[in-house]
């Protein structure tokens, strides 16, 4: 081989390699690029409340349970993400004060949200969330010898607070608080979700 041709291909074979350094400080710069997420969070319902308004029995305080996020989007720059992911919300449960009544609910859905983030410093920023979210929740209400488990879809928009903390240049520690509240048909009362969470970004 010619020593022109060997500079030609030494050149073609390192030059994504000298490259890629100063792609990922540009992205890294304006804070663009792919975003992948995943998450967990203590999630807690108005199930006993929602079973009290629709005329069930008095029902004590709801116990809270285990959720799930899973996502992918696009940060548009430091300030705007959009994302679309799978919600696994855990509602938790509620025992009647009365008789031996137990009512549990849980439920999941895809969602659409919008984040606006503000950089208090290039390591850790603050903002809201703002989104859309379906979900098919599950209400079963044990009363011992009888269990009864009733499918209700709804879709509603949601809100509500997030903080990051940058963990290098690609990884990131994200903590949020989200309030739902889904319109149940021939229901007086909405199910609602308070949702505190914990989990992980990787952007690309």
């Amino acid at each position: 081989m010619k020593p022109i041709k060997r500079q030609l291909l030494l050149l073609a074979t390192t030059a994504p390699l000298m490259l890629t350094p100063i792609a990922a400080q540009a992205a890294a710069a304006d804070g663009s690029g792919g975003v992948f997420g995943l998450g967990a969070s203590r999630d807690e319902s108005n199930i006993g409340e929602f079973i009290e308004k629709e005329g069930g029995p008095p029902m004590e305080s709801t116990d809270a349970a285990w959720g799930a996020d899973l996502y992918v989007g696009y940060a548009f720059n430091r300030y705007v993400t959009l994302r679309f992911g799978q919600r696994f919300l855990g509602g938790g449960e509620a025992d009647s004060s009365i008789g031996a009544t137990t009512v549990k609910v849980d439920g999941d859905g895809i969602y659409f949200a919008a984040d606006l983030m503000w950089p208090v410093t290039d390591g850790f920023a603050i903002g809201g969330t703002f989104g859309n979210q379906s979900i098919d929740a599950d209400v079963e209400v044990d009363q011992g010898r009888f269990s009864t488990t009733v499918t209700e879809d709804a879709r509603d928009f949601y809100y509500g607070l997030r903080a990051r903390w940058a963990m290098g240049e690609t990884a990131s520690f994200i903590a949020s608080y989200n309030l739902y509240s889904f319109e149940v048909d021939d229901a007086s009362e909405d199910l609602e979700f308070d949702s505190l969470g914990l989990g992980f970004e990787w952007r690309f």
